[in-house]
């Protein structure tokens, strides 16, 4: 029992390893407008797959509020898919793809409101592995829950990268 307690009571301060200053973007920005990003791949409906994780990590930092238009905005966060891929990364037993690697790649942009001057810009790309499945709507379901998990883990980083101090 008391070894348990010691091991927690080291885990406790590790945490998750982000470290926030006080949710604060870059120019102690409050007001934030977060319009729809543009996709400029060829892959379908990748910009309402990234607004959800994107406006709900954004709305859940202290310090930060999201307002409806550029207007009412110190800021305006604007996302840009550039690169959405899917290739075939093994093959198993009669030259059958056994696995999969998506990729996919977002510009994003940090401009005033005023007068747009560019604050931060930044790319953040995200790679994961899924296995193939022979049924066709299948392997559909295992993409979109792929992708479902790129966008929310490139949203995680944004964060990171726009309130952190490193």
């Amino acid at each position: 029992m008391r070894l348990i307690t010691l091991l927690l009571l080291l885990l406790l301060p590790v945490g998750c390893g982000y470290q926030f200053a006080d949710g604060q973007l870059p120019n102690g920005i409050r007001r934030l407008y977060v319009p729809l990003a543009i996709n400029r791949t060829v892959e379908p409906l990748l910009e309402n797959l990234l607004a959800g994780p994107l406006t709900a990590v954004l709305a859940r930092q202290r310090g930060i509020s999201l307002v409806e238009s550029k207007q009412q905005a110190e800021a305006v966060l604007q996302a840009f898919i550039v690169h959405y891929t899917v290739k075939p990364l093994s093959y198993g037993s009669n030259d059958r793809i056994s696995e999969f690697q998506a990729t996919m790649k977002v510009h994003f942009t940090l401009k005033a409101s005023s007068d747009g001057k560019l604050i931060w810009q930044g790319d953040l790309q995200r790679q994961e592995n899924y296995s193939a499945a022979v049924d066709k709507n299948r392997q559909e379901d295992l993409e979109a829950v792929t992708s479902k998990l790129m966008v929310k883990n490139i949203a995680d980083d944004l964060i990171y990268r726009l309130v952190s101090r490193f």
